[in-house]
């Protein structure tokens, strides 16, 4: 029985579900209202791995969780766990939970449950990706046509869309002595997770009927939730000139703007496919007609 498993039979019978996050080594757990936790599998006394599971999780808001298997447990590994807020379960603990687990298992009757994969389906001009709820993204209408793209960089270019999360966001600024609230958008690539800020006054359509091709998620909501946050506290620290002015002089200041961290809130808005045109040599985006390279979306 694979461990893996138990803990997603586990997390559903709790109301919550698994989805696949990066590093994908790790079990990710949302618990669809924001909030989540992270679990790693300790199978020997690695300490590297430890650390690892805490460099690469270190932004992730919600709780962290070492489920350690190997029968020796390493004082330096507990004590490291402490210092970085990770929870460490030890292994009677977790054969005490995966234990009940099996036998919640057996009385249901049902099958395990892995977590469920976006489902496919695709014929020769394009693919629908279909969230795990049943609902499509909605499709972000081009502004420049795809004529307009041959007719510019005189190559026939493919229309292809691009999963995005989009989020509002609003937090307390320290701008010199004052505090001030900010608000905002933020836009994350499902599937490169690269934040930027989102863009509006874009129409959007229920789908799209022309040949067209669609890329498959990577980043889920909640993963993406983490690093729209860490860019908004990022690209908002700034350092800010002020001009004031007395009889004989005129005073320039610097002053740093920077968030408080603690009040930064993120939404999750919604999920829609955005469009860029692709040639073999160049991209351009389909909403702001900017010249781009694929990699700034792929």
């Amino acid at each position: 029985m694979d461990i893996r498993v138990l803990i997603d039979e586990m997390v559903r019978k709790m109301g919550y579900r698994t989805y696949p996050g990066y590093p994908d080594e790790y079990i990710w757990v949302d618990h669809g209202d924001g909030t989540g936790e992270v679990i790693m599998l300790l199978e020997t006394s690695d300490f590297q791995k430890v650390r690892d599971f805490n460099s690469s999780t270190s932004s992730f808001a919600g709780e962290r969780f070492l489920f350690i298997l190997c029968e020796a447990t390493d004082k330096e590994i507990l004590s490291y766990c402490k210092a970085h807020r990770i929870t460490p379960v030890v292994r009677e603990d977790v054969a005490k939970m995966l234990g009940r687990a099996l036998i919640d298992l057996h009385l249901s009757m049902k099958p395990p449950r892995r977590n469920i994969p976006l489902e496919r389906k695709e014929d020769k001009d394009f693919i629908l990706v279909y969230l795990e709820e049943g609902s499509n993204p909605r499709y972000i209408r081009p502004v420049v046509s795809g004529e307009a793209v041959t007719n510019s960089i005189g190559l026939k270019a493919d229309l292809i869309f691009i999963p995005y999360h989009f989020f509002s966001y609003s937090m307390k600024v320290m701008e010199g002595s004052n505090v001030v609230v900010k608000e905002g958008n933020a836009m994350v690539n499902a599937v490169n997770g690269r934040v930027s800020k989102a863009i509006n006054g874009y129409e959007v359509l229920d789908s799209w009927p022309t040949a067209h091709r669609e890329l498959e998620p990577k980043w889920e909501p909640l993963p993406s939730m983490e690093r729209a946050k860490r860019w908004v506290s990022e690209t908002t620290e700034s350092e800010v000139v002020e001009k004031s002015e007395t009889d004989a002089f005129i005073v320039y200041s610097r002053k740093r703007v920077r968030p408080l961290e603690e009040s930064i809130k993120v939404s999750y808005v919604n999920t829609a496919y955005y469009p860029i045109y692709s040639s073999a040599a160049l991209v351009m985006d389909g909403f702001t007609g900017e010249i781009k390279s694929l990699s700034d979306y792929i």
